[in-house]
């Protein structure tokens, strides 16, 4: 726990380095530990390497025991998902999604993924809802919002008011 609230510091500070080199402390310490493999997937996702985030994130949801946060860790990987755009990763997508909605209803931003998610699919009303709650939560997010406009025009449906 010591080096994981290091790493947890370091991070914040984003101190990359350092949060790496405390994370591989905690991770001799205790390699099965999923607040080890949240905190290196969030790492990763931070720095850019999205490719390790996603590999981290998903082992830490194939852990038995929740790591701490696993709205954010389900959210990002919901996103990363998504980044691929590979048809076979929308059902990755929404799943990582649907399980960050289950412990958060009220995030705006995972709404929009979850828009995004079912405009891609084709699923017309799910994405009107999804859209609903994302506005009526009122994402703050300029450019999701309009990646989200972007594809409800090409698809030709997903906001209530066409």
């Amino acid at each position: 726990e010591y080096y994981l609230v290091l790493a947890q510091t370091h991070l914040l500070k984003k101190d990359f380095a350092k949060t790496e080199e405390y994370l591989q402390q905690a991770a001799q310490m205790d390699h099965l530990n999923p607040n080890v493999w949240g905190l290196k997937g969030h790492l990763y996702f931070l720095s850019g390497n999205h490719a390790e985030a996603k590999a981290c994130y998903e082992r830490t949801v194939s852990f038995v025991v929740d790591a701490s946060g696993m709205h954010f860790i389900f959210l990002r990987l919901g996103l990363l998902y998504l980044e691929e755009k590979e048809l076979e990763e929308l059902t990755e997508a929404e799943h990582a999604l649907s399980e960050a909605n289950a412990l958060n209803n009220y995030n705006a931003e995972v709404w929009a993924y979850l828009a995004l998610v079912c405009l891609k699919a084709g699923r017309q009303l799910e994405a009107e809802q999804a859209y609903k709650y994302t506005t009526k939560l009122k994402l703050k997010d300029e450019a999701l919002l309009a990646e989200i406009r972007m594809v409800q025009e090409m698809v030709g449906f997903g906001n209530p008011s066409f």
